[in-house]
């Protein structure tokens, strides 16, 4: 069906300015939920809403020139960072509780000492780093919305904004195949820039989801390849953490076997979701229908 006049702004500078003010309000009321130890939700809210505004700065930074500047960009990869290895813990501690029922009387011990650890480091990592990281994303956050929301002298009119929103999705969906083409044999770095890629085509659409009927079925095409190499992604950050303190429950006898099966629990569930991405979207045509529907919509934004 044909996009509404009433769409968005027709201006493309317009348009991407409001949905970046949307994308900072976002931000700004998950901000304090990270200080919030039973709001199990807000630190995880906190960093996808920095990312799509990030994702968003980057992509239509050629229209905000001169109002978002580069260390904007940096300064909200220096968030996500800092909350990071955080977040990972929480995710951890989320499969963990669901492996404890299944294992042996053998296997708790080394279990237990893992759940303690992560524990540890999330109240070490999440505490006085998350009250900085929400003073300073305040702060920053005030400053960036006089900027983003002071309109200045009139521009000259530029593109509409299903014009520019077609070429930039046509852009974004070429580097995603790029992406693909690229995995090879990789089952992590691979499988991870795939989804880096798919979560910069799916903030891109989201805005017009509402709008569409292809955008509706992209963005959850893209949701559903999200789950899957998130899963992935999951698998193999725990695995890191798992091998490097394997030398460490190595001195208590009765906490390696627990540590072992752990790995191994791990490594079965980052084999199904490989597999699950190998068939389904990579043999199977999930991700060329993706693509189809990515140069669908284009087609559409541009007619």
């Amino acid at each position: 069906m044909p996009l509404p006049a009433d769409l968005l702004p027709r201006d493309a500078g317009e348009a991407v300015r409001l949905i970046a003010l949307d994308l900072l309000s976002q931000a700004r009321e998950a901000a304090p939920r990270t200080l919030d130890p039973e709001d199990t939700e807000g630190l995880h809210d906190f960093r996808v809403a920095i990312r799509r505004l990030r994702s968003t700065l980057s992509a239509w930074k050629g229209l905000l020139r001169g109002v978002v500047k580069k260390r904007d960009r940096r300064t909200l990869a220096g968030y996500q960072k800092r909350t990071g290895s955080s977040r990972d813990a929480e995710v951890a501690l989320e499969w963990l509780e669901e492996q404890v029922d299944g294992l042996e009387p053998e296997h708790r011990p080394g279990s237990e000492w893992v759940r303690a650890r992560l524990r540890s480091d999330l109240r070490a990592q999440s505490g006085d780093e998350n009250r900085a990281v929400c003073n300073e994303f305040t702060e920053w956050a005030g400053a960036f919305e006089s900027r983003l929301a002071d309109r200045g002298p009139a521009a000259a009119v530029g593109p509409s904004y299903p014009h520019a929103l077609s070429e930039r999705l046509d852009l974004v969906a070429h580097r995603l195949d790029a992406c693909i083409g690229g995995i090879g044999d990789d089952r992590e770095r691979g499988p991870h820039r795939v989804r880096i890629a798919g979560k910069r085509l799916r903030y891109l659409v989201e805005p017009v989801r509402a709008e569409c009927e292809v955008a509706v079925s992209l963005v959850d095409r893209c949701k559903r390849l999200q789950d899957v190499l998130g899963t992935l992604n999951d698998a193999n950050v725990l695995d890191d953490l798992l091998r490097g303190w394997r030398d460490e429950v190595q001195e208590s006898t009765a906490g390696e076997p627990g540590v072992l099966e752990l790995c191994r629990l791990n490594a079965v569930r980052a084999e199904a979701s490989y597999r699950l991405f190998r068939i389904d979207w990579l043999e199977g045509g999930g991700m060329r229908t993706l693509l189809d529907e990515a140069a669908a919509l284009a087609r559409q934004l541009h007619g």
